[in-house]
């Protein structure tokens, strides 16, 4: 009798941990994406978005990335205008990712006055060689 009450006793601990991890980690996740998703809305200029490494207080820009308003395309090169007027060509390739929101872009979905953010690698011109680009939604500017 005493070995069913230790026995029933151990699985209702057991259960009672297995649950609390489970509260622990799902509170940790839902943290971590509300965080995100509160620095993601704040925008390129806000010094703590995930946007910030590509922002700069200087005048130097950054040559693995830009931020901000396209202010020419001749495609496969476009024209963004950053942080303190600073202007960068970004070229466009044939395996640059394109994305708006969730879903894939085309060239065909960025227009003069929009606001991107490009990632690449600069090229001995000082232009870079964008491998992903994300549209930024009118909402979110």
């Amino acid at each position: 009798m005493n070995k069913k009450i230790i026995l029933s006793l151990a699985l209702i601990l057991i259960a009672l941990i297995i649950f609390s991890a489970g509260i622990f980690v799902g509170y940790h996740k839902a943290s971590f994406g509300r965080d995100w998703d509160n620095s993601y809305r704040q925008g390129p200029g806000n010094p703590n978005s995930p946007f910030a490494p590509f922002m700069r207080n200087d005048d130097n820009m950054n040559p693995h990335g830009a931020i901000g308003q396209i202010v020419s395309i001749k495609l496969p090169l476009m024209m963004i205008k950053g942080p303190n007027t600073a202007e960068q060509i970004v070229i466009i390739g044939s395996s640059t990712t394109l994305r708006m929101m969730r879903g894939t872009a085309s060239t065909s979905d960025i227009k003069v006055g929009d606001f991107v953010t490009a990632i690449g690698e600069p090229n001995d011109r000082g232009e870079i060689q964008a491998s992903f680009i994300r549209i930024i939604p009118p909402a979110m500017k």
